[in-house]
């Protein structure tokens, strides 16, 4: 885990640098624990060893739903390009609703359609992005649009790498990826992050995840 370890210190970094300078929200991020905790997660929901490893090691902070039925997540700025959020893991089996889960009401049913070591560990605008627990590593994908998911990095710690270099980008930008009468992802954005994110990811992926992000 020492690889995913590192991503997820150099995530934690590039996340606070951010919003000490142009964070939206309080207390509402992902942050280490002061000791390794065991998740509390659904029983029907399996976690690969680097999905456990993250909930056991860090919590997704979310100061307004404490004391409320609100599902519990972490909100990841990429400049105004993007808001990812991260449920907390206790209420991962909410957030395959729709998903895994089909239905009005309890009891759920399960989705023919869905595989069941794909996990939905987070969504932009509503779009999800999931973690293969079976594969080793943990290969991330994203779905958008409706359509299948696609793989957007071979492991959850090319991820969170891959996520901090968008970040750090952004801070570079102060913050302001796209242009504000177009809309568009900024040309010198997108130049600065393509080489280290093709060299992270690879070409496929890296264009799957700028689909994703609406980066391109």
């Amino acid at each position: 885990m020492h690889k995913l370890n590192a991503a997820l210190e150099r995530f934690v970094e590039q996340q606070d640098l951010y919003n000490e300078a142009y964070g939206l929200f309080k207390q509402h991020d992902l942050r280490p624990r002061q000791q390794p905790y065991p998740p509390e997660v659904d029983k029907r929901i399996p976690l690969s060893p680097e999905l456990l490893y993250l909930y056991t090691h860090y919590e997704m902070r979310d100061a307004n739903a404490e004391g409320t039925l609100k599902m519990k997540n972490a909100a990841v700025e990429i400049g105004d390009a993007a808001l990812l959020s991260f449920v907390a893991p206790e209420h991962l089996h909410r957030q395959q609703q729709g998903y895994r889960w089909i239905g009005m009401h309890e009891p759920y049913e399960e989705s023919p359609s869905w595989i069941t070591s794909h996990v939905v560990i987070a969504n932009f605008n509503d779009d999800p992005l999931i973690v293969d627990t079976s594969a080793p590593n943990s290969p991330v994908y994203a779905a958008f649009e409706g359509g299948e998911p696609k793989c957007i990095a071979d492991s959850l710690s090319d991820l969170f790498t891959a996520l901090a270099i968008l970040i750090e980008a952004a801070r570079t930008y102060g913050g302001e990826v796209k242009d504000e009468e177009t809309y568009e992802t900024k040309p010198e954005y997108v130049e600065h992050v393509e080489p280290l994110l093709n060299n992270l990811l690879g070409e496929v992926h890296m264009k799957h995840l700028f689909e994703y992000l609406s980066l391109r």
